[in-house]
């Protein structure tokens, strides 16, 4: 599917929000730890559900999970799946193949098997310290507190260079409303024996790297209205990060491409640091990020960890192919409203990864023949 995005785009009224995917994927995991229906996870909500959700909700109900595309999904189940059976399989998908779980597989001092579609790990999780490198994601921290936050046994995890700490505090968050009894000192957790119960009620929230989109879209010079809560999410910081002329995405990595493009707004440099871990995200987003930027008519270069563009108060549009990355293709839609001429998304069903109706919503909200697919 191709989507025609019309320039000078100005979108209107209210937004519909998915559920928060972070969120999502940490609850349906600890409900079916807990023996509960992991559909639970996103009760309140209504379809279509992003694939990454549909994985996550699905994870259990065959003897081999699939994690589709997500990151997160695969490093959480990796130590699950080891905890419950010895042995952790998984479908995944060649891109997730490539992206690697070494920080998994150092902590644990196994080496997974790789075919065409399937990884394979064998570990003994029989033990009371893990010391896992968590510079390039909190997930594989995230994984091994949801494995052992209802073990039997005290454990002790050591995280070392923690990025996306919104992340792991998410976790620990949810774990512990779960029933975990986790104590926090410095990079140590100590985990104490207990068994997960799923509670009477989860509040979970819409999605914040969702509505970052329409934030951007407003700082263009729309006027949506979005629902309020999800704060804690690490995405909750784009408005506070977004007309600055530096700013770290440390913590809040899926926030790069859309900062970009609000710093091509603005006339002169702007400087986006903590750009190197997006190296290996869905799509080499540091470069992606760059190379949107330039067909789309902008200028921007990648330095060490970093990201700088000299904004010219707008772009020119043409057609951009996001490469599978949904992040990437948000971005050049709201990249539309401030373009000399129309932006064409190739390929833009890539948004099905976390917000399948985004150009459904997008077109309510912009009004008939604004938004064209094809």
């Amino acid at each position: 599917m191709d989507v025609r995005i019309e320039n000078g785009i100005c979108p209107k009224g209210e937004a519909h929000l998915p559920p928060a995917k972070s969120e999502v994927i940490r609850a349906a995991l600890l409900f079916a730890l807990s023996g509960e229906a992991p559909e639970r996870a996103v009760r309140g909500f209504e379809a279509p559900f992003c694939d990454d959700v549909l994985h996550a909700l699905h994870a259990f109900s065959a003897p081999v999970p699939d994690a589709g595309e997500s990151a997160a999904l695969m490093r959480m189940l990796i130590p699950i799946l080891l905890e419950k059976r010895g042995e952790a399989r998984l479908f995944l998908s060649p891109r997730l193949m490539e992206r690697g779980i070494y920080e998994l597989e150092s902590c644990l001092g196994a080496v997974a098997l790789r075919g065409a579609n399937t990884l394979y790990l064998r570990a003994d999780m029989r033990r009371d310290e893990f010391t896992v490198d968590c510079s390039r994601s909190s997930q594989f921290f995230s994984g091994l507190v949801l494995a052992l936050g209802g073990s039997s046994r005290e454990c002790l995890v050591r995280a070392r260079g923690m990025v996306s700490a919104p992340y792991a505090e998410l976790t620990l968050r949810m774990a512990r409303e779960f029933g975990a009894r986790i104590e926090e000192s410095g990079e140590e957790y100590r985990i104490f024996p207990a068994g997960y119960r799923a509670p009477e009620a989860l509040h979970v929230s819409f999605d914040r790297s969702a509505a970052a989109v329409f934030e951007l879209m407003n700082l263009l010079g729309g006027s949506v209205k979005l629902p309020e809560g999800g704060s804690e999410q690490a995405d909750s910081a784009f408005l506070r990060l977004a007309g600055r002329d530096e700013a770290s995405v440390r913590d809040c990595p899926d926030l790069a491409p859309l900062l970009a493009v609000a710093a091509c707004k603005k006339t002169g440099e702007t400087l986006i640091r903590g750009t190197a871990r997006l190296r290996s995200k869905e799509s080499d987003r540091e470069r992606g990020t760059v190379d949107m930027i330039r067909t789309l008519g902008g200028e921007a270069r990648v330095l060490e960890d970093a990201i700088l563009i000299n904004g010219r108060g707008g772009l020119s549009g043409g057609e951009y192919d996001p490469g599978n990355d949904h992040r990437m293709a948000f971005a050049a839609a709201a990249a539309a409203a401030i373009c000399d001429k129309p932006v064409v998304i190739r390929r833009a069903e890539c948004v099905n990864k976390s917000f399948p109706a985004f150009f459904t919503e997008l077109k309510k909200l912009c009004g008939a023949g604004e938004i064209t697919e094809f």
